[in-house]
């Protein structure tokens, strides 16, 4: 049996806890979790774990260089690379809208690339 040490980001109390997993990947068991939360984020973060990504994109405008954009909701973790090799061809245009998607389904991920900011004409 072995072990991997994962800190929650699920609450403020920040948990150090560790996660026992067999010869295979199989979780046994948890260490330091104060609550269940910690526990089914720790497993995730061992079989697959995600992240949101936030970046920038060009604007073709004088108004502002930069557009500040995020993935509408996390994906795998070993995709954000991509995902930013993307963002670095992605030009746009004024009007933009808060929320608007910059990018549909990037890497067909089922999420989207949305605007953080307002950008005027």
């Amino acid at each position: 049996m072995s072990g991997q040490e994962i800190i929650c980001i699920g609450c403020p109390l920040g948990c150090r806890g560790k996660v026992m997993f067999d010869d295979k990947g199989e979780v046994l068991e948890f260490e330091g979790y104060a609550c269940k939360e910690g526990e089914e984020y720790a497993e995730v973060e061992m079989k697959a774990p995600v992240r949101t990504l936030t970046g920038t994109v060009r604007v073709e405008s004088e108004i502002r260089p930069l557009l500040p954009v995020r993935l509408n909701k996390p994906i795998s973790k070993e995709k954000l690379k991509e995902c930013m090799k993307v963002l670095a061809r992605v030009r746009v245009k004024p009007p933009i809208k808060l929320g608007e998607v910059i990018v549909p389904n990037i890497l067909d991920t089922t999420a989207d690339i949305i605007a953080t900011a307002e950008l005027p004409l």
